[in-house]
């Protein structure tokens, strides 16, 4: 008799994007201003919401204050790892030029998706951590049968490219990529298969 054979159980992640920063990206700055902007977002914590969802046990959470005040809010533990950061962007700056932060931060990622990098990982980069952070969801889901994370916009759009190459089905979509959207992924093919 073969004891090894087990029904497998649907698997299911769920990417959150952080809650909407203290710090806006309608301030209005030049692109001198650009880089102390971009270090004031990656310090800036959450604007704070009353939770709408039931907790989660655990989530897994990017180390940037608004992805782990965002895990707190949804979850009783969190677990925080830089891997979940988000893509780094060059800081490309024309001093003269004035424009809304995000903005800056749109142009910045444009160029990054065409091979600028100034002192940041490059596309090529950020898509091989992406690897990673796949095979860290999977080993925490040998453990559990479901998996939540607090991410950031461009890295989230990044992992559910890969998991849906993987062959992970997006069975539901929440706000899409607004401030503590939602996706949630399903399979029950066994994760040595992918």
């Amino acid at each position: 008799m073969n004891t090894d054979v087990r029904v497998q159980e649907e698997m299911e992640i769920v990417i959150y994007r952080h809650a909407e920063p203290m710090v806006s990206g309608n301030e209005i700055i030049s692109g001198h201003d650009f880089p102390s902007w971009v270090l004031r977002y990656n310090d800036s914590g959450i604007i704070k919401i009353e939770p709408r969802m039931k907790k989660e046990k655990i989530v897994l959470t990017s180390n940037l204050k608004r992805s782990m005040e965002t895990g707190k809010l949804i979850g009783e533990k969190i677990i925080p790892n830089s891997i979940f950061c988000e893509a780094e962007v060059p800081l490309v700056q024309f001093p003269a030029i004035k424009m809304r932060a995000k903005f800056w931060m749109a142009l910045s990622r444009f160029l990054w998706l065409f091979g600028l990098k100034k002192k940041c990982e490059s596309f090529k980069d950020a898509k091989q951590r992406v690897i990673q952070i796949i095979e860290n969801i999977e080993s925490h889901l040998l453990e559990n049968q479901r998996v939540v994370i607090v991410g950031h916009g461009f890295i989230n759009r990044l992992i559910k490219k890969k998991l849906i190459h993987r062959g992970w089905s997006l069975s539901q979509v929440e706000d899409g990529n607004k401030f503590l959207g939602k996706m949630t992924f399903r399979t029950e093919q066994p994760l040595t298969s992918f």
